[in-house]
């Protein structure tokens, strides 16, 4: 070979290392990226500054239905969202051997996928198949004549070979993707299965249904990452819908009041509102915009924007609803919440129907305090306790002054009123760690844990003075005498304790009634008290 040729020869590869330098660059660019929607960007701007295009489109094909849908659109203003059908087209490039091609406009799917009829001035439109081996990944248009782009042979050659690596590239990335969302959910339903599984552990270890609807609540709240929740309850007696508990209130004091039953909320009828409409269906539901649905209806101190309700179902028999409001992140409700939500309901009904049965084996009917029996046995429970730790404990004893003309003048529906009010006023104004039971008629009588003689007689005060102050219908003010013992001072056993509780209230009814006295080694223990009211 001649100096001459040699040196043509080594002119025209220059400019071809520079074209394979920069093909290398382009598929660099293309394999270090993970992000789909940054690598059809990616790919894009590749072609179009390559092709000197100003409009290209990425399609993605979905081979289950045969069709392509956009994923990328710069320039092309007059499409739509998506190419639904890409038969013709596919069918088309592939008896093409899968090469670039020109203009498609004779076939209906690209003609519909034009908003508006083509302008005269729009340039031809090159499509380019992203094939990898066989497998179609995807489609590529730009608003290039193929012609042009044809001229040069690099630029053909470039734009063939950077479609098959961007097929590569998207079909590792959306692989990636799906592997990662996968996994992504594989740990979701792990920890959700944990966390069910933990939730409906906790559950068969709280009998008392208070704190049983309060930790349920709480966990609903939880799992569906809300702001506050109520829980609320059947009332086959009245047919209502009642809050029993609810929680994440600003306002705590009145939280408090609701949950202690001092305050009554607003009470639905099956079909009212969202939750009426939800213990009638059984159907789950939730509203994201509360105030554009007329489903519905504003409660007290409610302030929801958004709201998910999902009933809670003992075999056929609904017997409340969960509702959480205010969702926290993720702009709303989904049905992924509805689905957990709902598994959660699903063991709190039967935890809550076997409170609810033990609360009125545990409880009375009348006044919803502690029956005598139930009673007893937590009182030995707690004096065992008392002896371990070598703590004190006192014991109240209460009878209600003259409670026999009550009856006599009123009535016992009157009576029953006043023993009903009583009962309320006696449960709310104790700590959570004591308990108080009827212990007979007009006789209450509560335990107080780790408290002495000096604080049982200052709360027992409190209470004698607060039942004179309750109000029923038209009724004189009715009061309570009262008579305190404390482990193990006045008794080693839980007999001596109640007989000297007991000798204490009977002296405080032969000393004038209305009044607490402090059992003492002075206080006669009567062997018979009948007859004292």
């Amino acid at each position: 070979m001649t100096d001459k040729a040699n040196n043509r020869s080594q002119d025209d590869m220059h400019p071809r290392i520079k074209e394979l330098s920069e093909l290398l660059d382009a598929v660099h660019r293309l394999s270090n990226t993970r992000c789909s929607d940054e690598l059809y960007g990616t790919f894009a701007d590749i072609v179009s500054k390559k092709l000197n295009a100003d409009a290209i489109a990425v399609f993605n094909f979905n081979q289950e239905i045969n069709s392509f849908s956009l994923v990328y659109n710069q320039g092309f203003k007059v499409w739509k969202d998506e190419l639904k059908s890409g038969g013709g087209l596919l069918s088309r490039m592939r008896k093409n051997g899968l090469q670039p091609m020109e203009n498609f406009d004779d076939l209906p799917e690209v003609k519909s996928f034009f908003r508006e009829k083509k302008t005269k001035s729009q340039k031809s439109v090159t499509w380019a198949l992203l094939n990898m081996k066989e497998n179609v990944i995807g489609l590529m248009a730009l608003n290039k004549p193929l012609t042009e782009i044809s001229k040069n042979d690099f630029c053909l050659d470039f734009l063939k070979r950077i479609c098959r690596h961007a097929a590569v590239s998207i079909n590792s990335c959306l692989l990636h993707e799906r592997h990662k969302k996968e996994k992504e959910d594989l740990d979701k339903t792990l920890n959700n299965l944990s966390l069910l599984y933990n939730i409906g552990r906790a559950m068969t270890y709280i009998s008392d249904l208070k704190s049983l609807l309060k930790y349920i609540l709480n966990q609903a709240i939880v799992v569906t990452v809300a702001e506050k929740g109520s829980i609320m309850l059947h009332d086959p007696d009245t047919n209502q819908l009642s809050v029993r508990v609810l929680t994440g209130l600003k306002d705590k004091e009145y939280q408090q009041k609701v949950n202690n039953n001092e305050i009554k909320c607003r009470t639905f009828e099956p079909g009212e509102g969202v939750a009426g409409m939800v213990f009638q269906t059984g159907e789950p539901t939730f509203i994201n915009k509360t105030d554009e649905d007329r489903r519905f209806v504003e409660g007290s101190a409610s302030f929801a924007d958004s709201i998910a309700c999902i009933p809670m179902k003992v075999y056929d028999d609904i017997i409340g609803v969960i509702n959480v409001t205010n969702k926290k992140i993720g702009g709303g409700f989904t049905d992924d919440d509805i689905e957990m939500l709902g598994a959660v309901a699903d063991q709190a009904a039967i935890s809550i129907s076997k409170a609810q049965l033990w609360e009125m084996a545990i409880n009375d009917s009348l006044t919803g305090l502690h029956v005598r029996r139930y009673f007893m046995a937590k009182l030995q429970d707690e004096i065992h306790r008392t002896q371990r730790y070598k703590k004190s404990l006192s014991v109240v004893m209460g009878d209600l002054d003259r409670f026999k003309t009550v009856n006599d003048s009123y009535g016992h529906t009157t009576g029953d009123k006043v023993l009903k009010a009583v009962g309320v006023f006696l449960k709310k104004s104790v700590r959570d760690v004591d308990s108080v039971g009827r212990y007979g008629g007009e006789e209450f009588i509560m335990f107080l844990p780790e408290t002495v003689k000096e604080s049982a007689f200052i709360l027992a005060d409190r209470l004698r003075k607060g039942v004179s102050q309750i109000e029923v219908d038209n009724l004189p003010p009715v009061t309570i005498s009262l008579g305190i013992a404390t482990f193990p001072d006045d008794g080693k056993n839980i007999d001596e304790l109640l007989q000297r509780a007991d000798a204490a209230l009977y002296a405080a009814k032969e000393n004038g009634r209305d009044q607490v006295v402090v059992y003492t080694r002075e206080v006669p223990v009567p062997e018979n008290r009948d007859g004292l009211v």
